[in-house]
């Protein structure tokens, strides 16, 4: 009986994974969308520049589709989900270090 439970958490923990990191992504645009006020505000920029930070946020995320499905049925999907988490993460903490709005937005 234990081992039937240990196997069964184990069957659950990646789609549960993928779930979180799908949570994970969609709160992040909840974030952004107050808070890029702030970043405008922060970088002496145009208030016309919010709208284009949040819809460029959005299309980064739909641009690679096209590339990302194909990709990780021919590799599986766990390494293209724990490349683009890392990559995620590098390009969040790569904004920490933006200067101006135009560096905010590339």
């Amino acid at each position: 009986m234990p081992r039937f439970f240990a196997r069964h958490t184990a069957t659950l923990f990646f789609p549960m994974a993928l779930i979180l990191y799908d949570f994970a992504a969609y709160l992040s645009t909840d974030l952004i969308q107050p808070g890029i006020i702030n970043v405008v505000r922060d970088f002496n920029a145009d208030v016309s520049l919010a709208p284009a930070a949040v819809s460029l946020y959005l299309a980064g995320g739909m641009a690679l589709q096209w590339l990302l499905g194909p990709l990780s049925d021919r590799i599986g999907r766990r390494p293209v989900l724990i490349t683009g988490a890392l990559i995620f993460t590098l390009a969040c903490a790569a904004t920490m270090f933006t200067t101006s709005m135009t560096q905010f937005l590339i």
